[in-house]
Order: structure tokens, then C-alpha cells, then sequence
């Protein structure tokens, strides 16, 4: 026993002992009654009770000596059943645990292996590795010994804790993974005399790691949102999040740790559809997956359409555990998806703009090729004279609409020209007031930067035209209640750092440097955030309600502008008013002037004697009205017909070639670049004039050498049907 004073417990079991060495000395067996109690330190040390037992005999007789002893041997015999058990209870340990258990004797550098350690391995007690260096160089693989043998020297040299995780080479397992722990055991002298130490197989853990790690290395690498949460309450406040990968917190702005512990509802805002939450709560109600669309909000407020996919998670006993959604971002499909079916529509409206352009160009033929007959009739009385301009007046306006109407449904390319930018905008404005409420009070066109010249640019008037009163009904749309609107056609200078410009400018291509000439307009309406103002010519963008824009007009300005090597400026802010001025790059030269109509004149001296022509022309007016012009040309007889199909048996039965022929493009049963084909190629004609009431030309087969053909856009004048055909009459290289 050690020096030190006895303790309370001490007293207690030498007391215990005393009674029941005495006991069995009077013939009456007992075990003392500390055996009663199976706690790890409820019994002494035995070295202490066999010293206990010499002292409490001394004195005694041999009868007592020798009961004695067979007293000292049955409570040996309790210390060894205690020991066989407790070896039992640590061999279950580890088969119940799946460790193995070694044994480092640091002084004897002896390694000891328990038997479940030999058996995990498959060794005999012969085979036992004692050197620890070897049993490492011998079992823990190639690329991890370094690190082990180091970790297992810390722990002898320092007493480190050890934890270690290593690939193991099995002997016929092959590669496994193990997890290692250690302690060091010290002496009285605080020295490292032993290492306890425990391992198991973790290959299987290793493997589900890798598996989770794959698993959220996926869904942190997908674009759609995903987050998993409990699987109740359904109602308010909802099933808390418990999971949302990288994309959750890019699509949303929520981080992991704002979101966890929150409820998918923190997205939802003012403009989600109550129809589609009641959806989702009936769906969750029913333990059913819902697929739904539905706008959601991202933490900086901004909405956005989501595609939700919810799904119910269920164990392996059926019971619903958790939600899973797949939340994926489709603004910008819903975007696509809403520009595609505008764009249908939008080509629905250019295929009825073809036939409606057709036909109302044939009219306005007819209009204008009597208008001008007329004329002539005319000149002497001036009332019906200027009457009959406006008339002329009137289908030249016609005609720019239809082609406005082309340009706007690309059914026609732009025409650009020398355009009078001061005149152009006078008419477009002319024709706004007609537009705009009385509410809206117009200033007549206003002039700045005045230089003397005429401010020109080169510029398709019909689209000039079609954006500047894009601009005029938007200023008219920002004034609902009424208020001031300005026109105004200026000049300006423009360097390379576009300093004299103080609104923001928008452009497609970077303006040069030079003169330009301006057209701005200004309004006192309601004005424009920076927000829209940046965005207000993306196409199908638009702050008008439903049905009252489709959000292309100004994305056409832009286009038209950037064509035209031009700039945007755009000065507004709220309740303030807006300005946008268009910027084109000024010219010099002289505009392009209206087709005067002049008087017929013969073409007798570049006719045949005989000439005969023949007109295709589905509309009879307008056919009419090109027999009566050839005839008064100098033709001597002209045909006509309606169909294309009787055009070719007609010229078969003449019996002569024709010296001219005069057909609309679009016929029924056969078209017009079909007879011009045929009739050339059967050498019944060698002079062609195609015309047409759409815009744009029609490739023709090719046509034999010495065909000439001309083409002349309906509706045209007098004096250009004249011109058209003196052309193709005129001798090859004559001056025109």
C-alpha cells in the first residue's frame, strides 16, 4: 500500500474485508461486501488486500492460517472471474464498435495486438508485426506512411492525442481506409511509457463522404436554385429551410446563412399571384409534386419569373419527411417567348400590309395617272387647278404611308435621300396636331442654331417620318392631363468628347466628330427615372399599360438612327418632363424634289412604225388608264388583259413580236416575271416594263442577250411612266 494517509474509502473496504476474514475464521463464508458493487472502482487493487490479509493473520494459529487461506483463495478466485469477464466485456467493445486495439510499449518498443485487430487483418498470433515502424512500412500504403510514422512519433516523443485517417493495403481486401486514435499513458515522471491505441474500418464512411461531396458539388455547379425544407407546418409561417445550394443564394441574393432556418414564403412579394400560392399550399396539403410558375422576389426587391418544381420526400417507411424545390430563373424566356408571339403578330401585320399595299397602290395608280390627265384639262381655270394638286398632293401622302407601312413590317428596305429636315418635320408635325387632345397644347416648329442653309441629311424620309411621330405620341402619351409639347430642328457641332451634349446620349456606333443637324422633342409630362430611361429602347420594353403599346417604338427609332450613322440624346427626370433629340450627321447638297408631272410626249421617233403593246394588268382602271398613256405615246395598238394566263396564247395569235410589254408583277395564275420569261425566251418580245405594287425586286431567270427591262414602283406619275419606257427605247449608250 502506498505512504499516504488511508482515505474514507480505504477504511471502509479494510473494514469490509476485516468482517468477512472473520466470518469465514468463526466457520461462517462471506465474501466481503465490496464485491457487491461491479463498478470499475469499487474493488481494491488485490496486492493491497493480500497485504491486508498477512496483516490482519499475524499471531493467528494454523487452523486459522489455514481457513485463512482458503478464504484469500476464493476471493482471488472473485478477482480473476472479474478480470475474465472484463476481458470479455472489451472483446465485445470491439466487435460491437468494429475497432481494433493495439498496445505500444515505448521502453520494450514492443507493438501488442489484440485478437480483433489480428482478425481484421487475417493474422495468426505467429504472424504479429511487434515493430511498429515495419508494421507502418508494412500495411499503411505508399503515399500515406510519411504522415502516420510522423504522427505516431509525435505522440511517444510528445504524448500528442493521435487521429490519423490512411489508406490501408489489406492483405486480401485490398485498399481500405482506417480510422486511428491514440493516447500516450505517463509515468510518475510525467514520461510517455505506453500508447493505447484504436482503429476501424471507415471505407465505407470514406465512400458516403465522397458520395455527399459529389452530391453537393453537383448541386452547387447547376444553374437552378435548389432548397429542401421540412416537411411541415403548411400553413403560415411554413416549413423552414434547411438546405439551398450556391445557386439558391446567386439566383436570389440570400446567403446560406440568411436563408437556413427561413421559409420559402421570404420570396414572395406584392405581385406574386395569390392563384399560384393557393396552388402550391393545395399541393403541399395533398403530399403532391406541383410545377408552377410564379413571380418571385430577390433580396435587393427585384422580381423575377420563377419555374418552381416541388417535390415531397419520403422515408423508407412512407412517412413525408421534407419538400425539395427546384426553382429555375425564366425571366428571360418569358421575355424570348413574349417577343416571339409579338413577332408572329408582327408578321401577320406584314403579310396583310403586302395585300393591303398592293391594292391601294393600284388605286392610288389610278388616281394619280387620271389626276394628272386632268391637269392638262385644267390649266386654264386655277380653282380647279389648285383642287386638283391637293388631290395629287393627297395620293403622294398616300404613297409615303404605304411605304412607312412597308419599312415598319419590313416588307422594304429604307430609301435614304437628301432629305430637308425642317420641311420633313413641319409635315409629320402638321399631320400630329391632327393626333394629339386639345388638351395638349403644340408650338409651331421651332428653329435653333439658324445658319441660312437648309438643314439636310441623308435621311429615308418615310422612316425620318415614322420616328419623329414616335416620339410625338410617346410626349403625347406622357401628357394624360394635358400639357405643352415642342418641336425643334437645329444644328450643332459635335467633337469626340461630346461635351456640348449635357443630356445622356445613346448610340449603336460612336458619333464622328463633325456638324449635325437635330431634331428634338420636349414635353411637360410625367418624365422618366435613370432606371427606364436606361432601358427605354430595348425592344418590346414599355411603361404603358397593357394593349396600349407593344414597346417597339422606340427600339425602331434606335434602330433607325444607329442606320443612319446618327446619336440619341435623352434629357428627363421625374415629373419633370422629357426631351429626346435625334442627331443626324449633316450634309450638303440639294434636296430631293417632288415629280412634277409634265405633258406626254410622243416617242414616235424611237417607235416602230407599227408598235404594239401589250399591258397585264389585273386592275381594269388601271389598265385602262396605261392603254389611253402608251396611245398617246405613239403606240398604234395597244392590248390588254387582266389575266396572266391569257397574255401569252394572245401574243402567239398577234402572229408579230410585241414591241412592248406592261405587266404587274402579282397575277393570278401567272405571274408577271413568268411571262416576261417566256415571251423572251420565244424572241415574242425583247422590251419589258415589270411594275409593281409591292416594294423590293424579284429575281428573274436570265433572260436572252439584248431583253431590256425596266421596273417602275406603283403608284407613279405620268412623267415617270414616260421616262420608263423612253428608256427602254432608247438606242444603247444615248444620253438619258
Amino acid at each position: 500500500m502506498s505512504n499516504l494517509p488511508p482515505t474514507s474509502s480505504e477504511f471502509a473496504y479494510e473494514t469490509a474485508y476485516a468482517e468477512a476474514l472473520e466470518a469465514a475464521l468463526a466457520g461462517q463464508p462471506a465474501l466481503p461486501s465490496f464485491f457487491e458493487s461491479w463498478e470499475a472502482d469499487a474493488w481494491p487493487p488485490a496486492a493491497d488486500l493480500i497485504r491486508l490479509h498477512t496483516r490482519l493473520l499475524q499471531g493467528r494459529d494454523d487452523v486459522a492460517q489455514e481457513r485463512a487461506a482458503s478464504f484469500l483463495a476464493e476471493v482471488l478466485a472473485q478477482y480473476d472471474a472479474r478480470y475474465a469477464a472484463l476481458r470479455e466485456d472489451f472483446a465485445s467493445l470491439e466487435r460491437l464498435t468494429s475497432v481494433g486495439t493495439w498496445k505500444y510499449d515505448v521502453q520494450r518498443q514492443y507493438l501488442s495486438w489484440s485478437d480483433r485487430a489480428l482478425a481484421e487483418l487475417e493474422m495468426s498470433r505467429e504472424e504479429t508485426v511487434t515493430d511498429i515502424n515495419l508494421g507502418i512500412a508494412h500495411f499503411v500504403h505508399p503515399d500515406d506512411r510519411e504522415r502516420v510514422a510522423a504522427a505516431y512519433a509525435r505522440t511517444v516523443a510528445e504524448g500528442a492525442e493521435l487521429f490519423q485517417e490512411f489508406r490501408l493495403l489489406h492483405p486480401t481486401q485490398g485498399v481500405r481506409h482506417r480510422q486511428c486514435r491514440g493516447e500516450a499513458r505517463r509515468d510518475a515522471a510525467g514520461q510517455v511509457t505506453q500508447v493505447f491505441m484504436v482503429s476501424r474500418d471507415v471505407t465505407e464512411d470514406v465512400a458516403y463522404r465522397e458520395h455527399i461531396r459529389l452530391l453537393e458539388a453537383v448541386l452547387d455547379n447547376i444553374h437552378d436554385a435548389v432548397l429542401v425544407t421540412e416537411a411541415e407546418p403548411i400553413d403560415p409561417p411554413g416549413p423552414r429551410i434547411l438546405y439551398v445550394n450556391r445557386a439558391f443564394e446567386q439566383m436570389t441574393g440570400y446567403t446560406a446563412l440568411e436563408a437556413i432556418g427561413q421559409t420559402p414564403r421570404m420570396l414572395q412579394g406584392p405581385e406574386t399571384s395569390a392563384e399560384a400560392r393557393a396552388r402550391i399550399r393545395q399541393a403541399l396539403q395533398n403530399w403532391q409534386p406541383i410545377t408552377i410558375e410564379l413571380i418571385n422576389y430577390r433580396k435587393d426587391g427585384h422580381p423575377f419569373w420563377s419555374e418552381l418544381a416541388i417535390v415531397p420526400i419520403a422515408d423508407e417507411t412512407g412517412y413525408y419527411t421534407h419538400w425539395v424545390a427546384v426553382q429555375r430563373d425564366v425571366t428571360e424566356r418569358r421575355r424570348i417567348e413574349a417577343q416571339q408571339r409579338q413577332r408572329s403578330r408582327l408578321e401577320s401585320v406584314g403579310q396583310l400590309s403586302a395585300g393591303i399595299a398592293h391594292n391601294f397602290n393600284n388605286l392610288l395608280a389610278i388616281i394619280q395617272g387620271y389626276g394628272e390627265m386632268i391637269r392638262r384639262d385644267v390649266a386654264h381655270s386655277p380653282q380647279l387647278l389648285r383642287r386638283l394638286e391637293s388631290i395629287l398632293r393627297a395620293v403622294r401622302r398616300g404613297s409615303e404611308l404605304v411605304q412607312e407601312l412597308m419599312v415598319f413590317s419590313r416588307q422594304r428596305d429604307g430609301q435614304p435621300q437628301i432629305l430637308d429636315v425642317c420641311r420633313a418635320a413641319q409635315e409629320v408635325l402638321d399631320m400630329a396636331r391632327r393626333l394629339l387632345p386639345a388638351e395638349i397644347e403644340v408650338d409651331d416648329l421651332s428653329l435653333a442654331s439658324l445658319t441660312g442653309e437648309s438643314l439636310l441629311a441623308h435621311l429615308d424620309a418615310s422612316r425620318f417620318s415614322q420616328a419623329l411621330l414616335n416620339l410625338i405620341l410617346n410626349a403625347r402619351d406622357a401628357m394624360p392631363t394635358g400639357g405643352h409639347l415642342t418641336v425643334t430642328v437645329g444644328q450643332q457641332t459635335v467633337t469626340n468628347a461630346l461635351t456640348q451634349l449635357t443630356a445622356r446620349v445613346v448610340y449603336a456606333h460612336p458619333p464622328e466628330p463633325g456638324d449635325y443637324v437635330f431634331v428634338k422633342v420636349s414635353d411637360t409630362g410625367v418624365g422618366m427615372d435613370a432606371e427606364t430611361q436606361q432601358r427605354i429602347f430595348e425592344p418590346f420594353f414599355t411603361t404603358k399599360e397593357v394593349g396600349r403599346g407593344t414597346g417597339l417604338g422606340l427600339a425602331t427609332v434606335y434602330g433607325f438612327v444607329g442606320e443612319s450613322r446618327g446619336f440619341i440624346t435623352v434629357d428627363s427626370a421625374p415629373r419633370e418632363g422629357t426631351t429626346i433629340g435625334l442627331f443626324f450627321p449633316l450634309v450638303q447638297g440639294t434636296p430631293a424634289a417632288e415629280e412634277a408631272s409634265g405633258e406626254v410626249k410622243l416617242l414616235s421617233a424611237v417607235l416602230p412604225a407599227d408598235a404594239t403593246a401589250l399591258i397585264v394588268e389585273d386592275e381594269a382602271e388601271l389598265g385602262a388608264f396605261l392603254s389611253e398613256t402608251l396611245s398617246d405615246m405613239g403606240f398604234k395598238t395597244v392590248h390588254h388583259v387582266q389575266d396572266g394566263a391569257e397574255a401569252i396564247p394572245l401574243t402567239k395569235r398577234l402572229g408579230s413580236p410585241l414591241a412592248l410589254v406592261v405587266t404587274d408583277r402579282s397575277l393570278p395564275h401567272v405571274t408577271g416575271p413568268q411571262i416576261i420569261a417566256e415571251l423572251a425566251n420565244r424572241g415574242l418580245c425583247e422590251r419589258f416594263l415589270l411594275i409593281s405594287g409591292l416594294p423590293g425586286q424579284e429575281d428573274l431567270p436570265e433572260l436572252p442577250p439584248g431583253v431590256r427591262l425596266g421596273r417602275l414602283q406603283k403608284p407613279f406619275s405620268v412623267k415617270q411612266l414616260y421616262r420608263a419606257v423612253q428608256g427602254l427605247f432608247r438606242p444603247t449608250g444615248a444620253p438619258s
